[in-house]
């Protein structure tokens, strides 16, 4: 395989350096899961919990919800946090989602390349338009180490914050919630 880093088994091992894969997948991870959080978080602050039949088909439906839909819901869910004393917190959540969420559109959809130097680019478009009189635009830009640490170490900042206001709620509803979300699964032997 003619590759910028050799002895790696696919395609695109041989175009990024391994850390980078890792960190990649890590950050993407931490955005999903953030969402997993925040659509939990805005249908307990609507009086739902868990264990409620009701509870798992508005969580989905939250959760199948447009990013800028979601942040709208978050923004709504501002007025019921008030009873848990987080609802300047859910706000600047709100905003910060608003603010960041073409980087983590740019981790998901961007194409990486990397090269024997450690230099990284992404070429990625965006759509600045509307879906009917669409402006596409290309963001072709460099990806430093210091982008990346920056990036990991707000996502999981962020990731604390939700759990934090959930368990705001009532200190074991993380726990309901991961109970109420993952199913137990069984190994595929």
């Amino acid at each position: 395989m003619n590759s910028f880093f050799p002895g790696k088994g696919t395609a695109i091992e041989g175009l990024l350096p391994p850390e980078f894969v890792y960190d990649l997948g890590v950050y993407l991870q931490t955005c999903a899961h953030i969402e997993l959080l925040a659509s939990a978080l805005t249908v307990c602050l609507r009086g739902l919990e868990p264990e409620q039949d009701d509870w798992f088909n508005e969580y989905c439906r939250v959760r199948k919800l447009s990013t800028k839909e979601l942040i709208k819901e978050l923004r709504k869910s501002s007025e019921p946090a008030k009873k848990f004393g987080f609802s300047d917190d859910l706000s600047a959540l709100a905003d910060w989602i608003e603010r960041f969420v073409q980087n983590r559109h740019m981790a998901a959809h961007g194409a990486f390349f990397g090269s024997p130097n450690g230099f990284l680019r992404v070429d990625y478009v965006t759509n600045t338009g509307s879906r009917k009189n669409p402006n596409y635009r290309r963001a072709t830009s460099a990806v430093t180490q210091e982008n990346i640490d920056e990036a990991l170490i707000d996502a999981n900042r962020i990731y604390y914050i939700v759990l934090g206001m959930i368990g705001n709620i009532q200190e074991d509803l993380p726990i309901r919630l991961h109970r109420a979300i993952v199913p137990i699964v069984e190994h595929p032997t």
